[in-house]
């Protein structure tokens, strides 16, 4: 009997394209807000970029038939799914499949923009580095900046380009913001450039503010540390955190008890943070809280300074008076810290511990930061780590990504 050859129309799967341009977008969401996680680690950081390369891999194999996959969401107005669908247009090295995305970005606004901003900043300058240059030069204060941070984060962005400096005086918060994070990338030390700091820190938008502050920090500027010591005696959040990060001993033994006043899982997550003894004092305080939600966050801050668990018996979050029978029902769970366990750890290993600057994970990382230690800490940890250095003069390795 003689068959006819199988003819295939195409050497993919639609519906699985599809499930990898989700996945995709998924991934991406999780990566982009998983840079300065308290909990992930630089190894779980990578473990993010694979996954979402196997997935853009999966999408390249649909080849000339791609756009008809993912073109649809370059329309979108969600962040990530359009860089799903972006950045697999931009890797494909089809030229059409660039401009496609590139017209796109000419008309972007909003999160559509940034999510095409993000695969600019992450896919291979060689057929989009003009168009960004342009959009820098000549394109809107939106444009401009998204083009600025896609540049910086492929190290392309010069320094002294007269845009930056200006985006830098934006009135529009997002724009200034971006153009302050692309700062943060290629600013030096050596030979700095005037920038508009004092104007920016003192902004009400907190993001700003934030990108601000840490663009200094990582320049070594000398007056920092001072900045950062009278925002946090006014009990400035921003101020507080950073104080938590880069400030010495005795500042976290005073900071401490501003924090009262706030909520309780804030105030645990400031003191883990400072990885400082002091803190492990108050945590041990805390995990005696009335509230759940604070003893269950001081538990957590205890083993992302120590390395040691302290769960304890399961417990439900308070709800609203008002709610009703499903919302009690389904009321959210915490894990209570076990802290008579937390005690004894304490006493078996305070001493030692009272003899470190900076603990995470088990690791004294106040003076130096071992291979080991760089594969346990989290990476607010590793930043924190490299913000110190750098504020010292003594930089030891590039800020957070831009993207």
């Amino acid at each position: 009997m003689r068959t006819t050859p199988l003819q295939r129309r195409r050497d993919f799967i639609p519906e699985l394209a599809q499930a990898h341009a989700e996945e995709l977008a998924y991934l991406w969401h999780r990566r982009r807000t998983a840079i300065r996680s308290p909990a992930l680690t630089i190894r779980d950081f990578g473990d993010l970029n694979e996954r979402i390369e196997a997935h853009l891999e999966g999408l390249l194999v649909c080849g000339q038939s791609l756009h008809s996959i993912v073109g649809e969401r370059l329309t979108l107005d969600d962040r990530d799914e359009v860089f799903a669908g972006a950045l697999p247009l931009l890797r494909s090295g089809n030229v059409d499949a660039t401009r496609s995305v590139l017209s796109s970005f000419a008309a972007a606004t909003g999160e559509r923009l940034e999510g095409l901003r993000d695969a600019l900043g992450v896919a291979p300058l060689v057929h989009t580095e003009a168009t960004l240059r342009a959009a820098l030069s000549h394109g809107s204060s939106g444009h401009a900046a998204a083009a600025a941070l896609a540049l910086a984060a492929h190290r392309r962005l010069d320094s002294a380009d007269p845009r930056l400096a200006r985006l830098l005086y934006d009135p529009t918060p997002s724009v200034a913001t971006q153009a302050w994070r692309a700062a943060l990338q290629v600013d030096a030390a050596v030979n700095p450039i005037p920038r508009p700091y004092a104007a920016a820190i003192g902004h009400d938008d907190p993001a700003l503010r934030a990108a601000a502050l840490e663009a200094g920090i990582w320049r070594s500027e000398p007056w920092a540390p001072n900045v950062i010591r009278k925002l946090a005696e006014r009990g400035d959040f921003l101020g507080l955190t950073w104080m938590s990060a880069v400030g010495e001993a005795a500042a976290t033994q005073r900071m401490l008890p501003m924090m009262q006043g706030m909520p309780g899982p804030t105030r645990c997550a400031i003191a883990a943070r400072s990885g400082q003894p002091a803190a492990m004092q108050a945590l041990l305080d805390w995990m005696s809280d009335a509230d759940p939600a604070t003893a269950a966050s001081a538990g957590e801050a205890w083993t992302r300074l120590t390395g040691l668990d302290v769960e304890g018996e399961r417990a439900s979050l308070p709800v609203d008076a008002e709610a009703d029978e499903v919302e009690r029902e389904f009321a959210p769970e915490v894990r209570l810290p076990d802290a008579p366990k937390a005690r004894q750890q304490w006493a078996a290993n305070g001493s030692r511990w009272l003899a470190g600057t900076r603990w995470c994970r088990g690791h004294d990382i106040g003076v130096s930061l071992t291979s080991v230690a760089q594969r346990t800490i989290d990476l607010e940890a590793r930043w924190d780590f490299g913000a110190r250095a750098a504020l010292a003069g003594a930089p030891v390795f590039p800020p957070p990504p831009a993207i």
